[in-house]
């Protein structure tokens, strides 16, 4: 079972989990976002983009001979069909009409004789195996084949029209037809049939056939006058399109690098930014205000001291209200600059923001390990997940105590955060523009980063958050 397996089965474990006493409620899943790393294919090397490239080509070089293939085949039939019109043209005009009497139409075997061996010599050299003579209401007056001669058959719809339009039309012998019964030994044919004059101008249909061979020599012909020009092609196309993907893979590969690396300069400008911001406010205004309630605070005991005791009474409060102030003011440096996690690392970030609560009597409870020492990108998930989250405990839960528990483990960091608070209905409309934004922060935050996050709440039962960081 793989790693992926494992974790997978641990998840769906902890979603369908309830909270200690029956009727609790369950985890929900909001965020899934290994099973989304993993649905995000990873960009291609150049190699394989230029392996899918030269594989595509490879594909187009099948398509291209198998149509050169068909296009042959195509055009070797149709030119055998056309020679073999044109050779039924000259035998017709040459031959049989100068030769064709009375005598042959009457069946007599002595003028038959003649006209066979008229015939033979020039039928061998055209390649045609079987001669017809029809009439018109379909009886065979002549044939090379003499057991034909007088049987009357059934013309089809074509013979006809060609005895009408004096049309040469030449196609595939149909060898099932019972006319046809001493050719099928042949094998496949080319059947060529016009209409002649006969005697007294009688009209009559000429059938010839000829071998199928001699298309499929025809295409071989073709095929091999058609397959040099139609490789060279292709070989000149791949040549000439071979470095260009080369070069568009790579410089869709540099573009990606620049981009991750604007990315990352960008990240390291915000730091710094935020850096700069937080050192210009401990330096500046932490620093005025906290002198300005050391002024107040001495001057309210002066005042004190004096008799004016109501007077120093307020000034007292007002020296509290920025002593307070100075507090909010170095927890905001906190969110937007935790210099602890880079200086002393995750669990004094934690033990940082922990100490933000306190003075507004809710208690957090860290169960974290002194020595944690992850990864710089995973400890910032988990930082900015723990400030969002009991930034929500302040504004929304209403909670006396809160448990932060971060955990190292073999597939990375889990955060348990859970709060004693009012808690609230997951599939409740929301009451507001605002509602849940936290939960729909941390989920971004939580996909953002390939994150698995869940959540297990219901009205009275308070909130737990939890975190799964896969490391990088």
């Amino acid at each position: 079972m793989t790693t992926d397996t494992v974790r997978t089965a641990e998840r769906t474990a902890t979603a369908g989990q309830r909270a200690p006493g029956d009727g609790g409620p369950e985890w929900v899943v909001l965020v899934d976002g290994a099973s989304a790393g993993r649905s995000r294919r990873r960009s291609p090397s150049v190699r394989q983009v230029v392996s899918r490239f030269v594989a595509a080509n490879l594909v187009a070089v099948l398509l291209l001979l198998a149509g050169g293939v068909w296009a042959s085949i195509e055009a070797a039939e149709n030119e055998a069909l056309a020679d073999a019109r044109h050779t039924t043209d000259l035998l017709a005009t040459l031959l049989v009409e100068p030769t064709l009497d009375e005598r042959v139409m009457a069946g007599d075997p002595a003028a038959l004789a003649a006209f066979d061996t008229s015939l033979g010599e020039r039928l061998a050299e055209a390649g045609v195996i079987r001669v017809k003579i029809w009439t018109a209401d379909g009886r065979i007056v002549y044939s090379d084949e003499a057991a034909l001669i007088g049987q009357p058959y059934q013309l089809d719809a074509e013979d006809r029209r060609a005895l009408r339009d004096g049309v040469t039309r030449a196609e595939v012998s149909d060898l099932s037809r019972p006319e046809n019964r001493f050719e099928r030994s042949e094998g496949r044919l080319l059947e060529v049939y016009r209409q002649i004059d006969g005697p007294a101008s009688q009209p009559l249909l000429l059938e010839t056939y000829t071998p199928y061979e001699q298309a499929t020599a025809r295409q071989r012909e073709i095929w091999w006058g058609f397959a040099p020009i139609l490789v060279a092609v292709v070989l000149i196309l791949v040549a000439v399109q071979l470095p260009l993907g080369h070069r568009m893979a790579t410089q869709l590969r540099a573009t990606q690098r620049e981009r991750e690396q604007l990315q990352a300069r960008a990240l390291d400008a915000s730091t710094e930014e935020r850096r700069l911001i937080a050192g210009s406010l401990h330096d500046g205004i932490v620093q005025d205000v906290s002198a300005s309630a050391l002024l107040v605070a001495r001057a309210a005991d002066q005042l004190r001291a004096a008799g004016a005791r109501q007077v120093g009474e307020g000034l007292g409060q007002a020296a509290g209200a920025l002593r307070e102030s100075v507090g909010s003011l170095r927890s905001l440096l906190v969110e937007i600059y935790p210099a602890t996690l880079e200086q002393a690392g995750l669990p004094m970030a934690l033990a940082d923001l922990a100490g933000r609560l306190r003075p507004r009597g809710i208690e957090v409870r860290l169960h974290v390990d002194d020595d944690l020492d992850p990864p710089p990108a995973a400890a910032s998930v988990v930082l900015r997940t723990v400030q969002e989250a009991l930034r929500n405990v302040v504004k929304h839960a209403g909670a006396r105590s809160v448990d932060v528990t971060v955990e190292q483990t073999a597939a990375g960091l889990v955060l348990e955060v859970t709060d004693d608070g009012v808690g609230f209905d997951l599939a409740a409309p929301r009451r507001s523009a605002d509602h849940h934004l936290g939960l729909r922060l941390l989920g971004d935050l939580a996909a953002t980063e390939g994150a698995f996050l869940a959540v297990r709440t219901a009205p009275g039962a308070g909130t737990s958050l939890r975190l799964e960081v896969p490391w990088s």
